[in-house]
């Protein structure tokens, strides 16, 4: 129980937990907005779904009476053939409705998965950052993604379930009520019995799999993202890392098997004591009725009718059962996407880290009133990741990665931070990593917003623009590379209708028009192998080159480059910054870069340290100056210099 308890304690914040009932009443919302004819669907089979059993203990009954009463072939055929008629119809209604239901089920799953999918684009960039938001959105898919194990599936069929057994369930009362009252109190006693050692034994099984959650992340991990990754075969090859994963896996195993062992001796103990249960009732039920014949009180077809009910009562608890278990899964499930769909957005009230003015909902100005080249103001800026960690529990965020230190108090990546970038100038943001340089750049793209301070775009406060204008001023590479498997004009353009001269064009300015001319490929071809077998493969500099083109093809009045050339060499990332100073001349520019490449094509020069600006002027007054960055400049030189002198003997 300990593990049990250390799951529940581990809960995410951001999940949410609704009653079986308020999930119930959402997916019947959801239906009854979308999609109507799914619940006359359902009604439809609920109501002759609890009829046709109901006729189908009459039948065995009747033909045992007709039997007895010497009956003529007119009866026979009226009697049997007009119950066996109504079955027939009832079987063909269920078998329409439950079709045209479960295709209806299917096209409302679907949309489910795709409404996931644009929420994720439309929750704040700073919570897609965060573990368990990820964690939270894989759970929210997997919910859905699983055919008839989705939480869809659950909610709904197990609902439908429950209900047409418990109509079933009266309408077998009604039958032996007339034999016994007294049969039905026992029958309906023992049966609640089973039903809450059943219930039990669900929520038992819910624990185990709330304990066993960590250890299959942990085996998914070791199985998939480790031993079955391409990437890491090489390190596991040259570090001889076989055994020592072998073992780790082996051992989870083990205890995957010890645990199991476990649940399964606490799922017999339930099977078995239910099963002695539902022998117990069915044995009385079956004597008293044994009992009645050799009394006189019924006839044979009384005993047959009353012996299939009893049959048929026993059958609708277990699936009442399996019903109640269906549906507490698939409420599980649910609660992860409606948590995951309940998220704060961009534009909303409370997306903001704080409260008040900061608090209101973006303005409506628009990006073409600015006059170009931008400028753009950071006054009294100050960012923490743990303060965004604060406001979670005040409802309007929650918690992102934790502080690294940097910065003067305690989790401060920035603190009264001022700087104003010129329009047009070029600014180079240098400094070691863990200065602040990537934090800075999503604040000044608009994707991190400032805990205190302002940042002001030609004097105007950037909180008076809708968040999609702002994104619109920005043309950036960042750190993580972002290269879908779609045709390369969508790839540079990242848009369904793209310009393909426009897209030669920024190939062209990016270094790769030749490369790709002489390899045969063109806009249309498709880049890796996930869509197109013969789809294009590129080094690692040639993808930053076509990231390049990327922003190049999006032509925004601020350029903003974060450590775009890391996979080059020196002497090639110093030829692209020399390209790129010339496509951004009538622009404003920020190259963000631990490396001092970009440095001397710059107009000013901005070091960071711990989030503060160290050092601040061109690339001679720095070095004139003797402190730190002419320190760093020394000793990056020494390696370009060499790797040019090795560039020009083997050339």
């Amino acid at each position: 129980m300990k593990a049990v308890k250390t799951a529940k304690a581990a809960v995410s914040p951001y999940e949410k937990h609704y009653s079986i009932l308020q999930n119930i009443a959402y997916y019947f919302r959801f239906y009854q907005k979308s999609m109507p004819l799914f619940l006359w669907y359902a009604l439809v089979e609920v109501l002759v779904g609890a009829l046709a059993p109901y006729i189908m203990i009459y039948l065995p009954k009747s033909a045992v009476d007709l039997v007895t009463e010497a009956a003529d072939t007119k009866q026979v055929i009226w009697r049997l053939g007009g119950l066996g008629v109504l079955y027939l119809i009832s079987q063909i209604i269920l078998k329409a409705a439950n079709k045209g239901k479960y295709f209806l089920y299917n096209t409302r799953r679907n949309e489910l998965l795709s409404g996931l999918f644009l929420k994720s684009l439309r929750i704040p960039y700073r919570d897609t950052e965060r573990q368990e938001v990820k964690e939270l959105y894989q759970k929210s898919f997997e919910s859905l993604i699983c055919g008839d194990g989705s939480s869809l599936y659950g909610v709904t069929y197990g609902t439908l379930d429950i209900v047409q057994n418990i109509l079933s369930f009266v309408l077998y009362s009604t039958v032996l009520g007339v034999l016994n009252p007294l049969m039905v109190v026992l029958l309906l006693s023992l049966s609640l019995v089973q039903y809450a050692l059943s219930l039990a034994k669900i929520k038992r099984l819910e624990q185990f799999r709330a304990s066993n959650a960590e250890l299959g992340k942990q085996r998914r991990y070791l199985s998939y993202a480790a031993m079955g990754n391409p990437k890491a075969a090489k390190d596991i090859r040259i570090f001889g890392m076989k055994e020592w994963l072998n073992k780790l896996l082996d051992k989870m195993f083990k205890e995957m098997e010890k645990r199991e062992k476990i649940k399964r001796r606490s799922e017999n103990v339930y099977v078995q004591v239910t099963g002695a249960l539902s022998v117990l009732r069915d044995a009385c039920a079956y004597a008293y009725l044994i009992w009645q014949v050799f009394q006189g009180n019924i006839g044979a077809g009384d005993f047959v009718l009353y012996f299939g009910a009893i049959t048929g009562f026993s059958g609708f608890v277990e699936r009442l059962i399996n019903g109640v278990g269906m549906l507490r899964q698939g409420s599980n499930g649910l609660n992860f996407y409606r948590a995951y769909m309940e998220l704060s957005e961009e534009g909303s009230e409370n997306w903001l880290p704080e409260n008040g003015e900061n608090g209101r909902e973006q303005g409506k100005r628009h990006i073409g009133e600015l006059k170009q080249p931008i400028e753009i103001t950071f006054q009294d800026v100050s960012f923490s990741y743990s303060d965004l960690n604060a406001n979670a529990a005040d409802g309007h965020d929650s918690g992102c990665c934790r502080g690294t230190g940097n910065g003067t108090g305690s989790g401060h990546v920035f603190r009264h931070f001022n700087l104003t970038i010129r329009g047009g100038e070029k600014l180079a943001l240098v400094g070691m990593n863990g200065a602040g340089k990537t934090t800075f750049v999503k604040l000044l793209c608009g994707i991190y917003e400032p805990s205190e301070g302002r940042i002001f775009i030609n004097g105007i406060d950037r909180r008076e623009f809708p968040r999609t204008e702002v994104y619109r001023l920005f043309s950036s590479i960042f750190q993580e590379k972002f290269l879908p498997p779609f045709k390369v004009g969508e790839s540079v353009s990242l848009q369904k209708e793209w310009d393909q001269d426009k897209v030669w064009k920024a190939l062209e300015k990016a270094g790769l028009k030749e490369t790709f001319r002489e390899r045969g490929i063109t806009p249309d071809s498709y880049y890796g192998k996930a869509i197109d077998e013969k789809g294009i493969e590129l080094s690692g500099g040639q993808e930053q080159r076509f990231l390049l083109a990327r922003a190049l093809y999006k032509d925004a009045p601020v350029m903003v480059l974060d450590e775009p050339t890391a996979a080059l060499d020196p002497i090639a990332e110093s030829q692209v910054y020399e390209s790129y100073l010339e496509f951004s001349r009538d622009k404003t520019a920020v190259f963000i870069s631990h490396r001092l490449a970009s440095t001397r094509f710059s107009d000013r020069i901005i070091l960071l340290e711990d989030g503060k600006i160290l050092e601040e002027g061109s690339h001679s007054d720095l070095i004139a100056r003797g402190g730190k960055y002419a320190e760093m400049f020394q000793v990056q030189s020494s390696y370009y210099a060499k790797s040019a002198k090795e560039k020009e003997a083997f050339s």
